[in-house]
């Protein structure tokens, strides 16, 4: 039996075997998967940076917020450490200056402790504007349901300006004494000429 010289010359590709035939349905499944894990993984890390971000961005957010309170200028009649139930007046706050000899920064602080629990104001660390500090420590003690003035005075040299200065207050009994501080900042301080 002879065959056509057309068959012969036609070189047809073999059939596959049903072993090595892949289906369509599980190159699609393999893309599917493949994709589906990357875009999951991607998804997770924006999510988890959107959330740390915006934790960080609040605490930020907070912390500047202290910042301005603290340092917003202390002036006549503020409240020195408003995160106590003691009232902390200034009653006095200005520079005594001489032509010659040392300036003197002299803080007046009333005191009102209308609480049961013994009561001590102390003001510390005080720095001036061309950075220098001073380390004098000025103490009072108010008892209970009693008050008191705290007069501070530091000597600094000749146009010098206080700029911040450390309160701290602690109330209670020694055994659980809490503790309030707080950095202030002075704006403009006024000065008294003496002879």
């Amino acid at each position: 039996m002879s065959t056509s010289s057309s068959e012969a010359d036609d070189p047809s590709p073999p059939a596959p075997d049903e072993a090595d035939a892949v289906s369509p349905w599980v190159v699609r499944l393999f893309l599917i998967l493949a994709f589906g894990l990357a875009f999951g993984i991607e998804g997770m890390t924006l999510v988890r940076s959107y959330l740390l971000d915006g934790e960080e961005e609040t605490a930020q957010e907070m912390s500047q917020e202290e910042q301005v309170e603290d340092r917003a200028p202390l002036r006549l009649g503020d409240d020195l450490l408003p995160g106590t139930d003691v009232s902390e007046r200034v009653a006095q706050m200005n520079m005594r200056a001489r032509s010659s000899g040392p300036w003197a920064f002299r803080l007046v602080v009333a005191v009102v402790n209308e609480t049961e629990q013994p009561y001590r104001l102390t003001l510390r660390g005080l720095e001036t504007e061309d950075g220098m500090g001073l380390d004098a420590v000025h103490t009072t003690r108010c008892a209970p349901g009693d008050s008191t003035r705290l007069v501070a005075t530091w000597r600094m040299g000749a146009d010098a300006r206080p700029r911040t200065l450390t309160a701290e207050a602690d109330l209670g009994p020694a055994d659980s004494t809490r503790t309030v501080q707080r950095r202030v900042s002075f704006g403009h301080v006024p000065v008294q000429m003496e002879r």
